[in-house]
């Protein structure tokens, strides 16, 4: 037969096919650890930038309202980092 048949072939697996699959196997687990610490250390630079926003932009929003000067856009960041933090937070403990 000539036809390209791609489903299950009649004889077992030998050492070597046994062997390719354990590597395989292995590689994506190395794979999937090395993206989840990636993703770990992203989350938390993330987490620390918009603390550091969201502290700093209600620092200026206190200022400026102090001093009589418009300061709803920076208590509006600040508000928004600090709801893009909570989020943040809520996904990781979901995903763990």
């Amino acid at each position: 037969m000539g036809g390209m048949y791609t489903g299950p072939r009649d004889e077992e697996p030998d050492e070597r096919d046994a062997e390719l699959l354990r590597y395989e196997r292995e590689r994506r687990e190395r794979a999937g650890r090395r993206d989840a610490t990636s993703w770990r250390f992203i989350a938390w630079v993330m987490a620390g930038g918009l603390a550091l926003l969201s502290y700093d932009s209600g620092g200026a929003a206190l200022d400026a309202h102090r001093s009589g000067r418009p300061w709803l856009y920076p208590a509006t960041v600040s508000v928004g980092c600090a709801l893009g933090l909570v989020g943040l937070v809520a996904w990781a403990l979901r995903r763990r």
